[in-house]
This record gives C-alpha cells, sequence and structure tokens, in this order.
C-alpha cells in the first residue's frame, strides 16, 4: 500500500506526521506523558517527556497558545528515560491563559522528534496562571487630598517588581512604581489626576468604578488587576457644630448590645495585646475588612507585623493560612462583594453579628460570640477528591466535551477552633465559612453557625475513629456531660477532646516496654511521636491529647430540602486544654511535662524539653515558650454534596444554614450554590479515617494539602527541627523561626 508524504494518522487522539506508516506511528519514539496543569511561577510550563528508543532522544517542543503565538524549548531525553522540560512561555501568551474564563485556557503540546526518527506527536490540555501578584484592597473613599490606596500582595517565591496604574470612572491615571519582597504585602496610593479629579467631582458623591493595573517585570511579564468602586469623601463636619456627646450608658444609641452601627461586635471585642506581645490593638485593628453588611470585623493577618520603618512585632496568636494564597480568594471575594462591592476579605463573626439580627427579628433568641485568636483559614488548591483510601482511587467524570476527568476541588474555609479555654468543652456552635470550587462545576460559598455535636456534652479523643487496629476504641463515641450553654442541639458531627481518662489510660499508665515491630529502638517507638505517649505506637500519629472536630452542615429550603451537604473535620496536635472529668474543669496540657508517669520514661520528648525551662515549676502556659499553643493542626476535607434544584443560585440562609430562598430577610446571609447535582460523585460526605497514617493513603482527606502557608515541622528548644507528616505549624516560619505564638490562640 502506497503511503502519501505528510500524511496523518490520529491514533488515541495524538497525532503523527511526516510520512509515517501506521506500524511505525504506533511506536513513536517520544511520548508526551503529561502535562503540567498550571504554568510555574516563572511562566514555564512542564511537560514530561518519554524516549522509548535504546539511543537518546531529541528535538523541539513548542506550546501554542490558539490565536497567540507559540514558544519552543529544545530537548534531550536519554534512551529508556523520563525527563521533564519546561518551556518558557511569551508574556503575549502568559497573557492569554491568566485573562481566560475561569483562569484555564487550553494549550497543544507539539513534540517533533529529530533524532533517532522523525517523528511528531501532539497533545492538549487545559492549563491555569497562577499570577505571583495580586491586588488584595482597594480604597473605597477618595481622600481630601485627591489620593487612593490600594495593597498588593507578591505570593512567590521572588520578589515582585513593576509599575500601576489606576483608572477611575474610565479615566486612566499615571503609574506608581510597585516592588514586593516576596511573600509579603505593600501598600500603595495612586494620585488622581485633574482628568480624574474632574470624573470624581460629576459624580457628586456616587461610586465610580475604580480599577488597578499591575503591569509586571518581574517575575515574569504579566499584568494583574484589581477591581472596586470608590468614592469622594465625606464632607468634614462642621468645627462649630460638633456631633452630640455619646450617652456612655448605652454607646450603641439604645442597641441591647451596645453596637455602634460602623463597627461589629468582633471588631469592638477583638484582640487586646498581653504582656507577652509586642503589637499594638491599633496595629491588629489595621487588618480589620469591611463585611457584605458594610461593618468592620477583624480579618487574617500575618503573626508577625512588619511596620513602616522596617522593624517588627508579633501578635501572639495566628489565623491559619494566608486565604490569598488559595487559587479562589478572588473568586471568593467576587461572590462577596456581589452583595456589598467593598468586601476587602474574609470578615471574622459575621454569623454572630447576623445571628443578633436575625434573633431580634423573630422574638429573640441565643446569642454567640467567639474570641479574635480562634479563627483559623484552611485553604487546599486543586486537592483529588478520592472514592476509597488509596491515591488510585480517583473520583472520575465525564465532562461536557466526553472526556473523563479526576475530580479536583478547591477549598478555601475558616473555621473557628479555640484550644484554650472551656468554651468548646460546652458550646457546641462555632462560625464556618466554607468556599468550594471543582471541576465538575460544582461550587459553593456559604457561611453559618455550624454544630459539632450537642452542647453541655463533649466526646473523649480516645473514643473517637481509628485508622488501624485500635479496636477496643472502635465503637460508639464516649460522651462526658458539661453544662453551661444554651445553644441549640446539634444535627451531628462531634467534638473530641483530651480527657484525663485518656491521658491516664494512654499516656500516664501507658504500656511499658519496647515496640516489638522495632526491639531495637527506643521506649514506646517514639520515632515518629515527639509527645511519647506509649500507647501511640500503634495507631503510630495518634496520641491521647489530639483533639478533632467534626462538624456536620446542611443547607435545606424553607421546606427542608436538602441543597447541600458538607463535613469537614478539624484537628489540633497541641492543644493548650484538657478536659478532666474529676473536677469538671478544665487542665493544662503544659503542666503534665511536671507530673509524674510513663511519658516521663521518654529520653527525648516535649515532656522533658518544657520541663528543663523549669525543672522546679511549671512555666506559664501563656509563655511563648509552652509547647502547647494550638498552632499545629490538620484538616479533614471530603467531598461536599451539590443538590440544588431551586432555580436559584444566590441564595439567603439563616445563620443556621436553614430556611434559604431566594429572597432575603431581616438577619440573612447571601451564600452561592451552583445549579446542579452532584450526588452521583458524592456517596457520602464523611471523611474516611482508613489509612491516614499509612504510605498508600498520605494524599487523602486533606493530610497533605497545596497551599498552606506553614511547614510541617517541630521546633525544639535547641532550633532544631523534626519533619511531620500529617499537622502543619502555624507557631514557626517556613526557616522554622519561632512566631512567637502562645496561648490564647
Amino acid at each position: 500500500m502506497a503511503v502519501v508524504a505528510a500524511a496523518a494518522l490520529a491514533l488515541g487522539g495524538l497525532v503523527f506526521t511526516d510520512g509515517a506508516t501506521p506500524a511505525a506511528a504506533a511506536s513513536p519514539p517520544v511520548g508526551i506523558v503529561s502535562i503540567a496543569s498550571s504554568v510555574d511561577p516563572v511562566g514555564r510550563l512542564g511537560v514530561k517527556l518519554n524516549c522509548s528508543s535504546k539511543k537518546t532522544c531529541s528535538g523541539t517542543a513548542t506550546v501554542r497558545v490558539s490565536g497567540v503565538n507559540s514558544s519552543k524549548a529544545r530537548f534531550s531525553v536519554g534512551g529508556r528515560k523520563a525527563k521533564i522540560v519546561r518551556i518558557a512561555l511569551s508574556a503575549k501568551q502568559l497573557q492569554s491563559i491568566h485573562d481566560a474564563t475561569g483562569g484555564r485556557r487550553s494549550v497543544e503540546v507539539r513534540v517533533q522528534t529529530k533524532k533517532p526518527v522523525k517523528k511528531t506527536v501532539r497533545k492538549s490540555r487545559s492549563v491555569r496562571m497562577i499570577a505571583p501578584l495580586r491586588v488584595t484592597s482597594l480604597d473605597t473613599r477618595v481622600s481630601s487630598a485627591g489620593r487612593v490606596g490600594f495593597t498588593v500582595a507578591c505570593v512567590e517565591v521572588r520578589a515582585c517588581k513593576g509599575s500601576a496604574s489606576l483608572t477611575l470612572g474610565g479615566t486612566a491615571g499615571g503609574r506608581v512604581a510597585v516592588s514586593v519582597p516576596a511573600k509579603k504585602s505593600r501598600s500603595y496610593t495612586a494620585v488622581l489626576n485633574a482628568k480624574q479629579r474632574a470624573t470624581l467631582s460629576a459624580a457628586a458623591g456616587g461610586a465610580l468604578g475604580a480599577r488597578v493595573s499591575v503591569a509586571l517585570s518581574a517575575p515574569i511579564k504579566l499584568t494583574v488587576v484589581g477591581s472596586g468602586s470608590v468614592r469622594s469623601a465625606p464632607t468634614p463636619p462642621d468645627p462649630v457644630d460638633p456631633p452630640d456627646p455619646i450617652d456612655p450608658t448605652d454607646p450603641g444609641g439604645g442597641h441591647e448590645h451596645g453596637e455602634d452601627p460602623v463597627y461589629s461586635h468582633a471588631y469592638q471585642n477583638s484582640w487586646r495585646p498581653s504582656e507577652y506581645d509586642t503589637c499594638t490593638q491599633e496595629e491588629h485593628d489595621g487588618y480589620a475588612v469591611t463585611g457584605p453588611d458594610g461593618k468592620l470585623y477583624p480579618g487574617w493577618h500575618p503573626s508577625v507585623h512588619e511596620r513602616a520603618d522596617g522593624t517588627t512585632c508579633t501578635f501572639g496568636h495566628e489565623h491559619g493560612d494566608d486565604p490569598r494564597r488559595s487559587s479562589i480568594y478572588t473568586w471568593v471575594l467576587q461572590k462577596l462583594r456581589e452583595e456589598n462591592p467593598e468586601v476587602d476579605g474574609i470578615p471574622f463573626g459575621y454569623t454572630s453579628e447576623r445571628l443578633m439580627e436575625y434573633a431580634e427579628a423573630n422574638g429573640g433568641g441565643v446569642h454567640r460570640h467567639e474570641d479574635d485568636p480562634g479563627h483559623k483559614v484552611v485553604i487546599s488548591n486543586n486537592q483529588a477528591m478520592l472514592r476509597g483510601p488509596y491515591p488510585a482511587d480517583q473520583t472520575s467524570f465525564v465532562d461536557e466535551f466526553g472526556q473523563s476527568k479526576n475530580l479536583r476541588c478547591d477549598f478555601l474555609i475558616k473555621i473557628h477552633q479555640g484550644s484554650h479555654s472551656p468554651d468548646a468543652t460546652r458550646n457546641n456552635t462555632h462560625e464556618l465559612f466554607y468556599a468550594m470550587k471543582c471541576n465538575d462545576g460544582s461550587e459553593l460559598v456559604t457561611n453559618k453557625l455550624t454544630n459539632f455535636g450537642d452542647p453541655n456534652e463533649l466526646a473523649t479523643s480516645c473514643s473517637r475513629e481509628f485508622s488501624n487496629s485500635l479496636a477496643a476504641f472502635s465503637g460508639a463515641p464516649l460522651h462526658l456531660e458539661t453544662s453551661g450553654s444554651d445553644l441549640p442541639q446539634g444535627e451531628g458531627g462531634e467534638r473530641h477532646l483530651p480527657t484525663t481518662g485518656c491521658l491516664a489510660q494512654h499516656m500516664f499508665n501507658g504500656s511499658v516496654g519496647v515496640d516489638s515491630r522495632y526491639p531495637d529502638g527506643p521506649l514506646f517507638n517514639d520515632r515518629n511521636d515527639f509527645m511519647a505517649s506509649p500507647d501511640s505506637v500503634d495507631p503510630g500519629w495518634w496520641w491521647a491529647g489530639y483533639e478533632q472536630w467534626q462538624s456536620f452542615n446542611t443547607i435545606r429550603a424553607v421546606d427542608g430540602t436538602l441543597l447541600a451537604q458538607y463535613e469537614p473535620w478539624f484537628g489540633i496536635q497541641n492543644p493548650s486544654r484538657y478536659w478532666d472529668e474529676t473536677t469538671g474543669q478544665i487542665a493544662y496540657l503544659n503542666d503534665l511535662a511536671w507530673a509524674d508517669g510513663n511519658h516521663q520514661l521518654i529520653p527525648s520528648s516535649i515532656w522533658k524539653e518544657q520541663r528543663s525551662l523549669s525543672p522546679a515549676a511549671p512555666i506559664d502556659r501563656k509563655d511563648p515558650r509552652a509547647y502547647f499553643n494550638g498552632a499545629q493542626r490538620d484538616a479533614w476535607l471530603a467531598k461536599a454534596l451539590v443538590k440544588n434544584e431551586s432555580g436559584h443560585s444566590t441564595l439567603y440562609i439563616d445563620p443556621w444554614g436553614r430556611n434559604a430562598q431566594a429572597t432575603p430577610f431581616t438577619g440573612a446571609i447571601r451564600i452561592h450554590i451552583s445549579e446542579r447535582d452532584n450526588s452521583a460523585l458524592v456517596p457520602t460526605t464523611r471523611p474516611v479515617t482508613a489509612n491516614r497514617g499509612g504510605l498508600a493513603g498520605y494524599t487523602r482527606e486533606g493530610a497533605e494539602r497545596s497551599g498552606p502557608t506553614a511547614p510541617r515541622k517541630i521546633r525544639h528548644l535547641d532550633g532544631s527541627l523534626t519533619n511531620n507528616r500529617f499537622f502543619f505549624n502555624y507557631g514557626i516560619d517556613a526557616q522554622g523561626d519561632d512566631l512567637g505564638i502562645h496561648a490564647p490562640n
């Protein structure tokens, strides 16, 4: 049979050219194993190539973006080997991918092999561009001097440089030089020009659309944009007619809680520095954000604040992951700004504020307020959503083009999880902000009060589900009665907290001896257990002082129809408190370093280190040197059920997640649920405990997450670091330096 030169033969989605016969084309010397899902921070796309020939394969790899130019890179792969080739994309390609809907665009990779034989193979996939710099805030008011402030964050490992310009009401302004160190934020000011001032004046106090465009020159050439709205500054009050004095007995104008309408309860009762903290309250308040109701709320901030003069100070507490590192942070803000364009972050305590209004509008009811340090952000980018305990158990679906894909989701979560006070021993209700966006189209942006079990009880830490062979504790959780809460019953979930009984059984009186699996190892096999809990040998990563909060959440319509369900769990490896059932009060894990028991037999442990600080008496549990500060945490993130057939993606719920409807009402919280039904992919929303501790299940349920801004390490008193496979330590930075965290945190 004659072969036509340059004919193309399509096999299995790949295209071979250069006159190849079917037999020859069936075995190209170079195959495209995979294409990276995203462009790296310096603008390169990784392509993994495999050379099936005995000889070295060489040639050219080209990336094409439809309607834009192409980029090339030469490659050379050893015989019978694989290699990742990184192709630097052009500025036009990067911008095209960045600006695409959803931040993703299809690219084609063409590999032309010249040696050992000439062949061409192609493969396409959708990739995304994660901008190294983001516009995180934009002032909503123009100052009387005609200035507008904005903040940008460099979220990558290299410094970000370029220039920014402000466009106001369609009128462009001058440029401002921008230079932001890696993983830092910087604030800048744009001065309005004459045309912009005229545009602002013509608006007569009305809001104008504003856009900050930052043209980056490093680490890559890319333009990023942040949008909002601004208006002129309010006219200052007449100095001869000052505002009426505030009645000190009723500073809120008659509101039950004495609230200023501009400031939320959470903001007015936010953090105050202790003797261990070096930052001021004013510096903490500087990180406040505007909520959907227009009020100021506490927001995320770094543990260490950098002042304008270059010096630093510490707040003594942390709020988990930097939300700006989330792949969906901008998308989440867009959803929140649909209600109020001035929203500039995730507000802490927003649902509690709405609960006050909802309760008063409905004849009274409970209120719920929580402290500032307990708000913790959890992010996970591009997480594989599995259907079983092993990485191979991928959940797959068929997209609108008939292609099979593995389910992946982005999560941005904020939970209140205080671990220092009696609060969680009796109160089951805590604020949970939950945002999820998956590649099958499932989306959630919700904010509600979640119940971890029932009030006035807790479940002991040693009676929860375990991953391996603690069969004695595989039954129902053991609940202990507490008192003092008037919050409503929960609809599921648990609060597993450490108790005297658990600590006595598994730490003070834990099995003494050598692990039979490692007869030459140290006592109790503390290789992976710095906590030195004797019975933690099996299942290894667990110890009796571990807290696990299991949430259970539903969003229901007025008639009770289920619209969404999700069950993230949150763990704490080093909480400050435990429950003493003999006294009915909390006690502190820090003090156990000075108590007798089998845990003291471990030659190298946290107990030995803590006691060495003060051999005669315990150190203050609030001292930054105290190990038990609640900063080592993990998260269990399973699939969420979305079953919204209401005909509306924007809904309003009460603070408990009920009465979802399309019409707003007093005390309602606006949420987003995509109009779809993913129940075929979500047989359960409950995380799976199987193989959490084994290498086979290392990546499941959020044990390993992309995006967290804390290392998985333990810092010892001598400054040395120990790797920790499961817990992110928010008490130290990436280099292992201490951040001054202490209880309450």
